[in-house]
């Protein structure tokens, strides 16, 4: 009988050549490769089971296979959870390709492709010291005159291209490069502060793409993408350049999918598990409530909403513009306040005011001042980390999750927030932490991690703020979307908006689906129920990333949307700081 995992062979022991598969030398080729890229795009480590499901090879076929594939060190198998990763050879064999990669060569036929689809100047650029060198460019008749030559040098700080390559480095380089750089003003909007640069070298990092805005050229626009490598690090970059007159800034945005593409093509590197760029095709789903667009505001990613009780006032955020909106349904106004830095939940405290989670730490602020008092910063030493989802507990304390802003695996961490500013990191190892959501009888904690596709559920102590046991509640499978921001309605059902699902989803206590609320956009990111009785629940979404067809298809992505869904939520309990 075949075991669920494969050991591997141990040192010495020679790995016997497997019998011969049916179909020839050819057909087995091309299924140990399918089987080597399942490997490679899973979201999660695969078991033997994994495989025979996907493959839909017979099991004796595949363990011929993955034995092969072992021997050969394409392959490997954790031995903690008996799942299949990549083998080191895989590793040696990237170093051979890239020593002899050549990156004008490689992104020749990607520059001619995009300048054609866009009729705007394309470049290629690398970093060296604090410029930037353009290597190549491909500029269309009516705009050459924008494009800059091979071999001209572009202040880093200034520029699209400089920021995108600057965003990916890891954090010593470039700490080293901001020191190192006399960061002089090109023109009245460049930004010449280290703490100014930093702060849009995040924002660029946790978009996927840096923007210039008539800071090198008055008058001139662009976006940039870096070119990463097969261990994540930045070897170039490439920019669409051009005049503000054509380019403002909603169009830099659905222009920046189109550049993701490119820079993923010519390296073969898919870029982080953070956010596709091809969402899922609308399912054909009817509709069980009416759902309404109340606020179209076209954020590029809406989050965090959260009622507040005392002012019958909705507050989310927009996380990358960077923005805080609050919406009044009495009215229908959505007014927006932009932000200096990334804002990534938002709370009413008990003593007036918000409390909101920064990218320089949780803050208390005002909202029709704009005035902030710094309160606790969990990850003040980990700055390549930043906030993102957060709720507050029935005793008024926070819980907030952290992450990456590159998504790097299992750097994200769990915290709890207490009223006096003392803070305890729960938990740790998360990729993507997300959505956060107590049971109504309060011994229960849901928490997502997106990156893991996973809803986790703890065994949670109201009393004193402790949460344990910690076990899958949902887990999606690879095609289903992710999981994103969670709520918990008064019956202790969980509602969960699945990022590319196009939808919101109730799930009973035991993790079976209750509901489906179809929607008409692709990318709904949170929820929250709202409204005098709690009885409206209102939903955030997303635009980034999109592609200019998805867009088109999708016009309302961004927007924050309502509906009744028949059930009321819980009261948000105020952060008692």
């Amino acid at each position: 009988m075949l075991s669920d995992a494969l050991p591997g062979p141990g040192p010495g022991v020679a790995v016997p050549k497997p019998p011969a598969t049916p179909g020839g030398g050819v057909a087995v080729m091309e299924k140990a490769m399918a089987t080597v890229n399942l490997v490679a795009e899973a979201t999660r480590p695969l078991t033997f089971t994994d495989l025979v499901r996907r493959t839909g090879l017979p099991k004796a076929t595949l363990h011929r296979i993955l034995a092969t594939l072992l021997g050969q060190g394409l392959l490997r198998i954790e031995p903690r959870d008996r799942t299949y990763r990549l083998g080191l050879r895989i590793l040696e064999l990237a170093h051979r390709v890239w020593a002899e990669f050549d990156l004008r060569v490689a992104a020749e036929d990607e520059l001619a492709r995009l300048a054609e689809a866009t009729g705007e100047t394309i470049r290629l650029g690398v970093l060296e010291g604090a410029d930037v060198i353009v290597v190549s460019h491909d500029a269309p008749g009516e705009v050459g005159e924008l494009a800059s030559g091979v071999g001209e040098r572009l202040p880093f700080h200034a520029t699209a291209l400089g920021k995108s390559i600057a965003c990916c480095l890891d954090p010593v380089r470039q700490q080293r490069l901001l020191e190192s750089s006399s960061l002089f003003a090109s023109t009245p909007a460049t930004l010449t502060t280290v703490a100014a640069l930093r702060t849009d070298l995040n924002l660029a990092r946790a978009r996927g793409y840096a923007i210039e805005d008539g800071e090198h050229a008055t008058g001139t626009c662009g976006v940039a993408v870096a070119i990463l490598d097969h261990a994540g690090r930045p070897i170039g970059a490439i920019d669409l350049t051009g005049p503000a007159s054509r380019l403002d800034s909603a169009r830099l945005h659905e222009l920046a999918t189109r550049l993701i593409g490119a820079a993923r093509r010519i390296s073969h590197n898919a870029g982080g598990t953070s956010m596709s760029i091809a969402p899922a095709p609308r399912p054909a789903a009817e509709a069980t409530v009416p759902v309404t667009c109340v606020a179209n505001a076209r954020s590029l990613l809406g989050e965090g909403p959260c009622w507040d009780s005392r002012d019958q006032v909705l507050y989310w955020v927009d996380i990358l513009k960077p923005a805080l909106h609050r919406f009044n349904p009495a009215t229908g106004e959505d007014e927006a306040r932009a932000m200096d830095s990334m804002v990534s939940l938002v709370a009413p405290r008990s003593r007036g005011g918000l409390v909101v989670a920064a990218q320089n730490g949780i803050v208390q602020l005002d909202f029709e001042t704009g005035r902030r008092i710094p309160f606790a910063h969990p990850e003040e030493a980990r700055p390549a980390n930043r906030y993102n989802d957060g709720r507050c507990d029935r005793r008024g304390r926070l819980w907030v999750g952290s992450l990456d802003m590159g998504t790097a695996p299992n750097r994200g961490s769990l915290f709890r927030v207490d009223p006096d500013g003392n803070w305890q990191r729960m938990d740790s190892g998360f990729t993507i932490s997300n959505g956060i959501g107590f049971s109504p009888d309060d011994t229960s904690m849901y928490f997502v991690d997106s990156g893991r596709r996973t809803v986790y559920v703890y065994d949670f102590d109201v009393e004193r703020g402790e949460i344990a046991h910690r076990r899958p509640f949902i887990e999606l499978a690879d095609g289903q979307g992710s999981p994103d921001g969670l709520t918990v309605d008064a019956e202790g059902f969980v509602w969960l908006a699945i990022w590319d699902g196009w939808t919101v989803i109730r799930y009973d206590p035991d993790g079976r689906v209750a509901m489906r609320v179809p929607l008409p956009v692709p990318r709904p990111t949170s929820c929250c129920f709202g409204g005098p009785d709690l009885r409206t629940l209102y939903i955030t979404s997303a635009s980034v990333r999109l592609p200019e067809q998805a867009l088109a298809d999708a016009p309302l992505s961004g927007a924050l949307f309502a509906c009744v869904p028949g059930v009321s939520g819980l009261p948000e309990t105020p952060f008692a700081g």
